[in-house]
């Protein structure tokens, strides 16, 4: 129901749900209007409001993101480093 409120797809509803897609700022007033609540409401809980804003788009390198994991370690960084090297060779022959 709330992605026909909203104008989109379930697919999309769901993965806002589950925090597998960052919500774009244009796609909250429709989703506000579904849920009958304030948009500025919406954005307050994305944290985009209130000096929350979200993170710039990037590509996530290897590095920040075994930061983000909390792998601080030079030597544990360069391992996840090598295995994520593995592992997209390893998706690349499939």
């Amino acid at each position: 129901m709330l992605a026909k409120a909203a104008d989109m797809p379930e697919s999309d509803i769901s993965k806002i749900l589950t925090r597998r897609f960052e919500v774009p700022t244009d796609l909250l007033k429709p989703l506000a209007a579904a849920l009958d609540v304030p948009q500025q409401d919406l954005l307050k809980a994305a944290g985009v409001l209130e000096g929350k804003a979200p993170p710039p788009k990037s590509d996530l390198t290897v590095q920040l993101a075994a930061q983000r994991l909390g792998i601080r370690s030079p030597k544990n960084v360069a391992a996840f480093e090598t295995l994520v090297a593995v592992l997209r060779d390893a998706e690349k022959r499939r």
